[in-house]
């Protein structure tokens, strides 16, 4: 006669053990990761927390990646069909606007803001953004918004600049007014 076995894991224990497993993992998954926060300018940038000079910089390494990965259109009217009206300039290859119709002119849209890494925020000052810069592969990225108002990032593949969507972090920062204290009046008590 074979015997069963009967000594069974109870499910209310099964149940546990899967939902520690699961708060441990998402403890691991990285949610402290930098995560990118999209300014328009430095000083909304400034006003997120980090350092002034640091979002200075990091506005000017924008403009600078700007004019080397910004797509690029033989024709201004091509270029606002899917940036929208006045919202593309005429530069030259080397990158400094151009006055009308040279060799080697295109248009471009304009930068509306710039991605920056939200690690950014725990540097004290400009020497060590610095350090964090050279010491990194770390790099922000200029952003451009669409005819249809959608945010994309603009990046050189072979040659040829693609745009893609950008996923931005956005956040509400509390100055007090309405809803800007809670507090508990009274007691608990058993």
């Amino acid at each position: 006669m074979s015997r069963r076995f009967t000594n069974r894991v109870p499910p209310m224990l099964a149940l546990g053990t899967i939902a520690v497993v699961a708060a441990v993992a998402h403890g691991c998954s990285g949610e402290n990761r930098p995560t990118e926060e999209a300014f328009s300018t430095p000083q909304q940038c400034a006003d997120s927390g980090i350092d002034m000079q640091i979002c200075e910089a990091e506005y000017q390494q924008a403009l600078q990646k700007h004019l080397q990965t910004a797509p690029k259109f033989n024709a201004m009217a091509t270029c606002e069909e899917q940036y929208g009206q006045g919202r593309c300039f005429e530069t030259n290859a080397q990158g400094q606007a151009a006055n009308g119709g040279g060799a080697g002119d295109f248009f471009v849209p304009f930068m509306t803001g710039y991605l920056v890494s939200s690690a950014l925020a725990n540097l004290s000052n400009y020497a060590a953004y610095r350090n964090y810069r050279y010491s990194s592969d770390y790099v922000n990225t200029p952003i451009y918004r669409t005819r249809t108002g959608q945010t994309v990032t603009s990046t050189v593949s072979g040659g040829k600049a693609i745009s893609r969507p950008v996923n931005v972090n956005t956040r509400t920062v509390s100055r007090s007014g309405f809803g800007g204290r809670s507090s508990s009046r009274g007691f608990f008590g058993g």
